[in-house]
């Protein structure tokens, strides 16, 4: 910030004349040799200013004023100096002293104003800046410099009045001309009120000026973004990202274009290197922590989270995806302390709640997370998603009739989603419900027809009612969806098993009826099935001796990752399923596929997974 030092206007008088007539009023005539000192005082104090000794002229002018504080420039001068070693407030007082010897001076009142906007005391600045701008316009004064009307502009924009800041910038403009910076200062104010055509003309009409304007660049790069403009926001980026030391704060532009566009892994890397160019760039380590985990990859996500959290403690979203990030990963009583950090900040996120109340179930604290989803339903009652949550708690406390109500209410308010009739028909099938948990889990085919574990489900549910052949049909669906899983094939063996005994028992009933024919034809189709049995039962034996890489399994485990993520818990089953298959020593696949179990209500089979994961543990 420049400044205008009234008081070097006495550089080459000294502070005589002032002293005899401070501002035009009457003053007491100081001694002479007082008035003497001061001056030569003021001289040095000059002289050390313009020699770039600022320290010393610090301490010159703080003399001058304990020599003569009756003199409105002393204080003026002392004022500057303040502000120029980074002391705005400081220098504040001193030009509100000289403020009082002289009031209405518009040299005072626009160093008075420049040094509260330094300090970033927007709303004490904006009344000097207007008496002074007030001041200059009267006859026989001097207009205000440029500078004055940047500083007024964005002391204005600060404090949240744009229209009247985009006055002052076009004041400034007419002053100087055309001008990059002003021109993206207009655009900024433009982009803030969200008249994004109007933004992005000025911030193209910016780069037009000065096509190295950095800033210009990169908030023109985010009203493209933020117009779904992608290629075009990478295509002004890219001028910038392709110099040998690209900037920063372009670099994370560009991660968060990229990040919009579904590449985030491309958007991955530049928000590293953004992190490496300048790790002090505003908000890269957030942006790495949340493409980290859309890409299903928590474990790698934790510590840029806590990172964030370092330079911003109250950051809500750093706090509750933080949380997130350690309940997916199976550290749910770490990530209790974030969610609640998060909730101190702001006690009406439903996110927050919702998060938590999943990491409490995770934690088997079933009352506490239905507490929790009850809140999150008070702030937004029409969010399906917070009804299947509440209703899958209900079900972990053997609240039958509530879980019911409320899965199905969620089914009802968003017939698209998959999990609700999923979990309700198995949750009808556990109850006994045979016909209730068919009619359910065909709807969650029929909603996602590659779902080979609602098929499996569909297909054992099936079996269950004694309706083989739909059973078989449901089975044979299951299996190439599921190249890696022996439950179907195994399951489907039973069924045709059982398929074979009934024909053995119409072969009979025809040969005692004299239709041997028949009998013949029944006793060709129950060899068929019972071979079919046989391979199918050698297939799911010869998968489970199958010893499939590491690197299989954790393809499927960030596959699965991912889809917890997006909400999609049956996708993630299926997944976590295909990493046990590949490895079944792989302990964190356990872990993760108990948590999408739990999701789905499925708590044997959660404490199952649990117990496997601890076992494979402990050999580890």
């Amino acid at each position: 910030m420049r400044w205008g030092l009234a008081g070097s206007r006495c550089a080459a008088c000294g502070l005589i004349a002032v002293a005899v007539t401070a501002g035009g009023q009457k003053a007491a005539k100081p001694a002479p040799d007082a008035v003497k000192r001061a001056d030569a005082v003021f001289r040095a104090g000059v002289a050390a200013r313009e020699s770039g000794n600022l320290e010393v002229a610090r301490q010159k002018f703080a003399e001058v004023v304990q020599l003569q504080p009756q003199i409105a420039e002393g204080h003026e001068a002392l004022g500057t100096v303040l502000a120029e070693l980074g002391r705005p407030l400081d220098g504040a007082k001193e030009f509100e002293t000289a403020a009082k010897i002289k009031p209405r001076d518009s040299g005072i009142e626009s160093n008075l104003a420049m040094a509260y906007a330094q300090a970033g005391e927007a709303a004490k600045a904006i009344p000097h800046f207007r008496t002074a701008d007030e001041i200059s316009k009267q006859p026989q004064q001097a207009g205000l410099d440029p500078p004055f009307y940047d500083a007024y502009g964005r002391a204005l924009a600060k404090a949240g009045r744009p229209g009247e800041a985009e006055q002052v910038f076009l004041a400034e403009e007419k002053l100087t001309g055309p001008r990059a910076d002003v021109s993206d200062a207009i655009g900024t104010l433009y982009a803030q009120q969200g008249k994004w055509e109007e933004a992005r003309k000025r911030f193209e009409n910016a780069l037009e000026l000065d096509p190295t304007y950095v800033q210009a660049r990169v908030h023109l790069g985010v009203v493209q973004r933020t117009q779904k403009d992608l290629q075009g926001a990478l295509n002004t980026l890219a001028p910038a990202m392709n110099e040998t030391s690209p900037n920063a704060e372009v670099l994370v532009e560009a991660g968060r274009t990229l990040a919009a566009a579904g590449r985030d892994e491309d958007a991955l890397k530049q928000f590293d290197a953004a992190a490496k160019a300048d790790p002090k760039t505003p908000g890269v380590q957030l942006e790495m922590a949340m493409a980290l985990q859309r890409l299903g990859r928590q474990g790698e996500a934790v510590p840029w989270f806590q990172q964030a959290i370092e330079r911003e403690p109250t950051n809500e979203m750093a706090l509750t995806n933080l949380g997130l990030a350690l309940t997916l990963t199976g550290k749910g009583k770490d990530a209790l302390e974030y969610f609640k950090r998060a909730l101190a900040v702001n006690s009406n996120d439903p996110v927050a709640y919702k998060d938590l109340g999943v990491c409490h179930i995770q934690l088997s604290a079933f009352d506490e997370a239905i507490e929790d989803f009850k809140k999150a339903l008070a702030l937004e009652p029409d969010d399906p998603q917070l009804h299947y949550d509440l209703g899958l708690a209900y079900k972990f406390k053997d609240r039958t009739d509530e879980a019911v109500a409320e899965l199905r209410k969620a089914g009802q308010m968003d017939p698209k989603l998959q999990d609700p009739p999923y979990t309700l028909g198995i949750l009808y099938m556990q109850l006994g419900r045979l016909d209730d948990a068919v009619t359910e889990l065909k709807k969650a085919v029929a909603l996602r027809p590659e779902n080979g574990d609602a098929w499996a489900i569909l297909g054992s549910t099936l079996k269950q009612d004694s309706r083989l052949p739909e059973a078989a049909e449901a089975l044979k669906k299951a299996i190439p969806l599921q190249p890696g899983q022996p439950g179907p094939r195994v399951t489907l063996a039973g069924v045709l098993a059982e398929q074979a005994g009934n024909l053995s028992q119409q072969a009979e009933a025809a040969d005692a009826a004299g239709d041997h024919g028949k009998a013949e034809t029944l006793r060709t189709e129950m060899k068929q099935l019972r071979s079919e049995a046989a391979d199918y039962r050698k297939e799911a034996a010869e998968l489970s001796r199958t010893a499939v890489s590491r690197q299989r399994a954790n393809f499927a485990l960030n596959a699965g990752n991912q889809q917890m993520l997006r909400g999609d818990i049956a996708g993630a089953i299926g997944r976590y399923q295909e990493a046990v298959a590949a490895d079944p020593t792989f302990a964190e696949a356990h872990t993760q596929l108990a948590i999408a179990y739990e999701r789905q209500g499925r708590a044997d089979e959660a404490r199952a997974e649990r117990a496997k994961a601890a076992e494979q543990g402990k050999t580890q």
